[in-house]
């Protein structure tokens, strides 16, 4: 089907639905929507890739121990009633008590434990700075840290926790080759972390209200039912939560007919213009990411900087923004790697004053790789210094509705400059990972992190999409294969050792003084060029839940922080009255 034809169909589906829209729905259900991978191939290891996985909708059964709130810079308690360094410079979390799991056992600090050492195997950022955790008296867990910082904390408080009765295996294991010093790539080390990845519990063991049952799953839809005992199971307004699978075109219509309540999938402006006129409301929170193109270094001319510049230069963000998300695709004017919205709380003014715009000119990039040899042939196609056509392959996940026009649309204006790029979509989970595998030639994927710390965005083409992935069986292949020892106009610098420091210590001036060396490396060399920063154009349907008002502070929490699932385990959101 033509890409013309799906989209007017999706438009006579939703008006066809609103119609016939559902009209009595089961008060005590929130009704959402995520993409997941149904058993075999989805599971319960949270750990690992291919688990069955409802992004921020996780809060709802391994909840973190606090929940940070943007509009007031604070943190407030989850699973955590107290936490804060001590006098020794070690962090302390004191856990809320009788919390329990859904499989009986309470929480307690031995689960915290259990997390942390289980995640020392996947090689989680905070292990840069930890020296080990343990468990004080059944609710209290230290921290004890080579040095203290903002995004330490963050990095501790935001964790999903796990269940020690599940993973303590493997925490054991951590244990042992940290006693023993034991480097990534020793045996007993990749065993241990093989394990890891394979590893297939039985049960998913939930501590938040709401669980999952293995008869609840089906490919339409999972159904979390209540978890009695569980953080929030006597503050939340629902009785169950209803999760739709699928991706943007399997969601659209559900929405319209109001089976979803609300959805987080960046909606084409067509479908967001039918949902608004079929009284829905939409919501804009900041993301502080969005998507970016990137590049395999191991294909030539991917490696050279004036390469990148050049197609910078012959990309018009804000076109590609708007044809993706209307006013909610925001081209990105800074080119340094995180949001807009952070920079000049980051970045000291005589940087800033440094950074080029990569304004759109197809002129400075025909003149740029005219510059490094490139010719363009009588047939308009770009030639390099070698001989070879400037023909390749983009790739980009085939449902996210927003990111597919992204793609297509650079692929038009990267054709229309003299390039021949072909775009082809692929199943979402599969594209991440052919990234990891360092299987692909140019992909979309995104630039930045909902995190109020740059230093956690500079990671996302660093080290997660250079090698590392996220969790237990992707990062193997390579990704993107960037030398993050860079040469820029302030000298020589370790881009990924220098995130890890803009994060360190207490002392803001030198932070910002770290995060504005790395950010004009960025900017000089763009390992990947940012497209546009992604707002949300969230539709939620008052007629069936009772929510703040748009301009409430919560909906600034983006990400991790996400207000949604805050809002359901602390009752903020209800059936409508």
């Amino acid at each position: 089907m033509s890409k013309k034809l799906s989209v007017l169909v999706s438009i006579l589906l939703l008006a066809l639905l609103s119609v016939s829209a559902v009209s009595a729905q089961d008060s005590s259900v929130f009704a959402g929507a995520w993409p997941y991978q149904v058993p075999p191939d989805g599971h319960f290891n949270t750990f690992s890739s291919g688990m069955i996985n409802l992004g921020y909708y996780q809060d709802l059964m391994e909840p973190p121990l606090a929940q940070y709130h943007w509009g007031d810079g604070a943190y407030e308690g989850m699973l955590a009633e107290s936490f804060g360094y001590d006098e020794d410079g070690n962090y302390v979390v004191t856990l809320k008590d009788g919390i329990m799991w859904s499989d009986g056992n309470a929480v307690t600090s031995a689960d915290v434990v259990s997390t942390f050492e289980t995640a020392y195997l996947i090689g989680w950022a905070i292990w840069e700075d930890l020296e080990s955790v343990e468990a004080v008296d059944d609710l209290t867990t230290k921290f004890t840290l080579t040095t203290q910082s903002p995004l330490i904390e963050r990095r501790i408080l935001t964790t999903y926790i796990r269940p020690a009765s599940v993973y303590g295996e493997f925490a054991t294991m951590a244990e042992d080759l940290l006693a023993s010093g034991a480097e990534s790539t020793d045996d007993a080390f990749t065993s241990a972390l093989e394990e890891l990845t394979a590893f297939r519990p039985e049960a998913y063991v939930a501590s938040g209200p709401f669980q999952i049952l293995p008869e609840n799953i089906s490919d339409e839809s999972i159904l979390l039912v209540k978890n009695e005992g569980g953080l929030g199971s006597d503050t939340t307004l629902f009785d169950e939560v209803l999760m739709w699978n699928g991706e943007t075109e399997a969601v659209t219509p559900l929405v319209s007919s109001g089976e979803v309540y609300y959805a987080t999938h960046g909606f084409p402006p067509a479908t967001e213009q039918a949902f608004i006129d079929l009284g829905i409301d939409i919501l804009r929170p900041p993301t502080y990411s969005g998507p970016a193109l990137y590049f395999n270094y191991t294909v030539y001319p991917f490696n050279v900087t004036e390469f990148r510049q050049a197609v910078a230069h012959a990309i018009d963000r804000e076109e590609n923004g708007f044809v993706s998300l209307a006013e909610s695709g925001i081209a990105n004017e800074c080119m340094c790697g995180f949001s807009d919205n952070l920079v000049s709380s980051w970045v000291p003014e005589e940087v800033e004053d440094q950074f080029d715009y990569y304004d759109y000119d197809p002129d400075m990039a025909a003149e740029i790789l005219e510059g490094i040899g490139f010719t363009k042939g009588d047939d308009g196609i770009w030639v390099d210094d070698q001989g070879n056509r400037m023909a390749f392959e983009l790739t980009f996940p085939a449902e996210y509705s927003d990111w597919a026009a992204a793609a297509e649309n650079v692929t038009a204006q990267l054709n229309d400059f003299g390039f021949e790029i072909t775009a082809r979509g692929i199943q979402f989970q599969q594209q991440q990972q052919e990234v990891y595998d360092s299987n692909f030639q140019m992909a979309i994927r995104n630039w930045g992190l909902s995190s109020p710390f740059p230093g956690e965005s500079f990671l996302e083409p660093f080290r997660r999409y250079n090698g590392q992935g996220e969790v237990a069986g992707e990062g193997i292949g390579g990704g993107m294969q960037f030398d993050t020892n860079v040469t820029y106009s302030g000298g020589d610098i370790d881009l990924v050792e220098s995130s890890f420091e803009s994060s360190r210590g207490t002392d803001t001036a030198a932070q910002q003084e770290i995060v504005g060396e790395i950010a004009l490396a960025f900017n000089e060399l763009l390992p990947a060029i940012p497209l546009w920063e992604r707002y949300g154009n969230n539709p939620i349907n008052r007629d069936f839940v009772s929510a703040p008002a748009g301009d409430d502070p919560v909906y600034l929490d983006p990400g991790t922080d996400h207000f949604m699932p805050y809002l359901i385990i602390t009752g903020g959101i209800g059936p409508a009255e």
